[in-house]
């Protein structure tokens, strides 16, 4: 009776032995191809979306910029260039191959010409904003569903892929540039409503000086965001990805992510 479990608890030992050999296997395997790449940059594209990324000068900036310098930089010894365009301009030289990747929501119209790995770079939470005084706050305040929000116009920017999957067919307004766009016409009360990640709004409101006109609705939520590394499925540099991901693993068990976000006061 015993000798079964006794078997299955040695398997099971064997196996978590092999783990790290697995993870040194994976990451020799891919040595090569990283080698083979050092005098060539994986070019990440991106547009505005302070203090994550933004460029200021012609130069990139940000939290998404230190965490990938050390990654491929410091830890993969690569070489990485990044490149600022609008939004949607990003999104499409991804999709040709003529940039590498971009950081993102993994959503099924990107999946369909990028690639991603399971370690998200930024987790955040979707947060409901208003201007101050609006005479429909108190219906905001008790909104129950995303079916409680069809009646309000909702603003955002340009090529922004969670609005477009999560609120099918809402009035909602993509005539802004960017997210600093978006608030300001939030500001100007042409619009109802915006709503993006919690710590991104409320470090652009607090930069716009929009503190007493720009609020959050408490206690409304739309889910979960994960920030994730995206790869153009045309990119020479396809195959890094579960070396990305270790390595991206390891910078946040000894602290470095937590340092980086600190730097930038989150």
């Amino acid at each position: 009776m015993i000798l079964p479990l006794f078997s299955g608890t040695i398997l099971l030992k064997n196996r978590l032995n092999l783990i790290p050999l697995l993870i040194l296997l994976i990451t020799l395997s891919f040595s090569g191809k990283i080698s083979a790449f050092e005098n060539q940059p994986i070019k990440i594209s991106h547009a505005y979306f302070e203090p994550y990324i933004w460029s200021e000068n012609g130069i990139s900036k940000g939290i998404y910029v230190d965490i990938l310098k050390e990654v491929f930089e410091q830890r993969m010894g690569m070489s990485i260039e990044f490149e600022s365009f609008p939004w949607l301009r990003a999104q499409r030289r991804v999709q040709s191959g003529k940039s590498d990747g971009m950081i993102t929501l993994y959503t099924p119209e990107r999946a369909e010409y990028s690639s991603t790995g399971t370690v998200p770079i930024f987790i955040e939470t979707m947060g409901l904003f208003t201007y101050a005084n609006h005479p429909q706050l108190a219906q905001m305040k008790n909104i129950q569903s995303i079916d409680d929000i069809k009646e309000f116009q909702i603003l955002t920017y340009f090529g922004d892929g969670v609005s477009i999957e999560k609120f099918p067919g809402f009035n909602v307004d993509y005539g802004a540039s960017d997210l600093k766009s978006a608030l300001k016409k939030l500001y100007l009360k042409r619009g109802d409503m915006l709503i993006q990640s919690k710590a991104v709004t409320l470090y652009n409101i607090k930069k716009l000086r929009l503190e007493k006109s720009i609020i959050q609705v408490p206690g409304i939520g739309f889910g979960v965001l994960k920030f994730k590394l995206c790869i153009s499925k045309k990119s020479s540099f396809i195959d890094i990805i579960p070396v990305f991901d270790e390595t991206l693993s390891t910078l946040r068990q000894d602290g470095t992510i937590q340092k980086i976000f600190e730097k930038y006061g989150l």
